[in-house]
């Protein structure tokens, strides 16, 4: 019997010898990355945070320049390898070669290593990462046409549970662990996110909130005047300073608010009429009505909204402050229900399809640039994902996204004119691949009206 060596020893086929090696040839099994370059073509993030960093190195010694670095960073996290070490192995994958703009050729033009990437993270001062975040918010005016009527945010916080020796790393009474508490803002439509900044372990939901919304309304009302904006929060972001910056900004809000002995008494009689109604119905009861209501260090009164629902299984009552002239129920149902789905699904996105959640820098300024550079991934996935539309692929998590259209063979050949990237014969999503390439192609930019 003929022998021969197989680098993985299947023994199930009876048919002939079944050989399965690794090839010599130039493959990668990540081609749909350069979908996540021809969105970068669209949305320029990955040059806006490379421009924002203050060059540190020798001129005579730059081998590969901050605009290389940190696409190469961004584009292996839309492949979802999260780790700077993944940078040693993936150097040499000819298609992130292409992606950030060198030749795919064999043991030369080598992407970064994992020290290079490494001291990139921890060379970004807090200076350079506000001017980040403020190219993130411009990045998003820019993409509306013309300004919208509305643009409805949604506000929430995720914890971050910590392994090391981080900065600023603490332990969380509620969640019972060491921990980062970030604090996402994003668009509700589009899920696109604006800010996404990092916390202390043991910061209230609320800390820090009111600065950055007082700033991101004033570069609304400069670059987008007339135009309406609601903020959408749960009970964690009922501060009073949270409320005020909203009010003197013009701006409506929906929030929820935690209940008391005051809020109890006051939906009492709604409770017991939407017991009645369940006992009598067998179903759950919803009861709606609103008061005015002031906490002690309230200045004066706000409208709060009352849910009294009764389940089979007992009472759950609901709270939410707003200043929106919409009816008790309406503003329950139609905003401020549609916040929890929506805000916790870009979370969850954030953290299990691009691994937002992986900070293990020592130093907390690396960690918040790193948490950037997962926005700025979550932002070329949302470029796919609508030129999608239309397609399966429409409404696909990242992960989806990520495992259809990223992780996908590629052979890469090069000749004295042309790069040949040969995708396999039988693709499954050969048709999408066409038509989201197309558009990404075709469109200026990633417009959202």
């Amino acid at each position: 019997m003929t022998v021969c060596d197989s680098d993985l020893p299947y023994d199930f086929y009876e048919q002939r010898s079944l050989v399965v090696r690794f090839s010599a040839l130039e493959l990668s099994s990540d081609a749909g990355i350069l979908l996540a370059r021809q969105a970068e073509a669209q949305v320029q993030v990955c040059q806006g945070i490379a421009q924002c960093i203050t060059e540190w190195r020798e001129p005579g010694k730059i081998v590969h320049s901050l605009n290389q670095l940190v696409s190469q960073r961004v584009y292996q996290l839309v492949g979802g390898y999260e780790d700077a070490n993944d940078s040693n192995h993936l150097r040499h994958d000819p298609i992130y070669k292409i992606a950030c703009a060198r030749l795919p050729i064999a043991e030369a033009e080598l992407l970064a290593s994992q020290p290079t990437i490494t001291r990139l993270e921890n060379q970004v001062s807090k200076q350079e990462v506000a001017a980040m975040r403020s190219r993130m918010v411009q990045g998003f005016i820019n993409r509306y046409e013309s300004a919208p009527d509305e643009i409805v945010l949604d506000i929430d916080g995720w914890d971050d549970p910590t392994h090391g020796q981080q900065q600023l790393s603490c332990f969380h009474g509620y969640f019972g662990q060491h921990m980062y508490f970030p604090v996402l803002i994003n668009e509700a439509s589009s899920g696109y996110p604006l800010v996404l900044q990092l916390r202390a372990g043991n910061s209230h939901p609320g800390k820090g909130v009111a600065g950055i919304l007082r700033w991101l309304f004033w570069r609304f009302r400069r670059a987008l005047p007339g135009v309406r904006v609601i903020l959408r929060a749960d009970a964690g972001f009922a501060l009073p300073e949270i409320l005020q910056v909203c009010e003197r900004s013009g701006v409506g809000y929906a929030i929820g608010f935690a209940r008391n002995g005051v809020l109890e008494r006051k939906i009492a009689d709604l409770l017991e009429r939407a017991r009645l109604q369940c006992i009598q119905t067998g179903q759950k009861a919803r009861l709606f009505d609103d008061v005015y209501y002031a906490a002690a260090s309230w200045e004066y009164p706000r409208r709060l909204v009352m849910k009294a629902e009764w389940l089979p299984k007992g009472a759950n009552p609901r709270f939410v402050l707003t200043n929106l002239e919409l009816s008790p129920q309406a503003l329950y149902d139609s905003s401020y229900v549609q916040r929890g789905a929506d805000s916790e699904h870009r979370i969850k996105e954030l953290k299990l399809g691009i691994q937002a959640d992986r900070l293990s820098c020592h130093n907390f300024i690396a960690n918040q640039f790193r948490l950037l550079l997962s926005q700025a991934a979550y932002i070329l996935m949302l470029a796919i994902r609508q030129a999608a539309k239309g397609t399966q692929f429409a409404t696909s998590q990242v992960e989806r996204l990520r495992s259809m259209l990223i992780k996908g063979a590629a052979r890469v050949q090069v000749s004295a004119r042309r790069v040949w990237v040969e995708l396999a014969a039988y693709c499954p999503f050969a048709q999408e691949l066409r038509l989201i390439t197309q558009r990404l192609v075709a469109s200026p930019g990633m417009r959202l009206s």
